[in-house]
């Protein structure tokens, strides 16, 4: 399957920090099942200050996409979903 593969389509929670980076967590095969994972992380960093997540979203991506974030320490590259 190509990188451009419709079929290739997964979902994971973008999570948004104060110095406009960003990561993603919880990889799904659903929208519905990636959202599940928001609220919990939401409680762990409650209270924890100005080194606290600005936002969540669940966003499309690939499989591949996802491996690609988890060996960054915070991307900023401006064309991620």
């Amino acid at each position: 399957m190509s990188m451009d593969d419709p079929s290739d389509s997964m979902y994971a929670v973008r999570r948004n920090w104060p110095d406009g980076s960003h990561d993603y967590f919880r990889l799904s095969t659903t929208s519905a099942e990636a959202k599940g994972g928001i609220t919990r992380d939401q409680r762990y960093w409650r209270g924890r200050g100005p080194h606290a997540p600005t936002s969540w979203k669940v966003v499309t991506t690939t499989a591949n996409g996802f491996e690609i974030h988890r060996g960054r320490d915070r991307c900023r590259h401006p064309n991620c979903p």
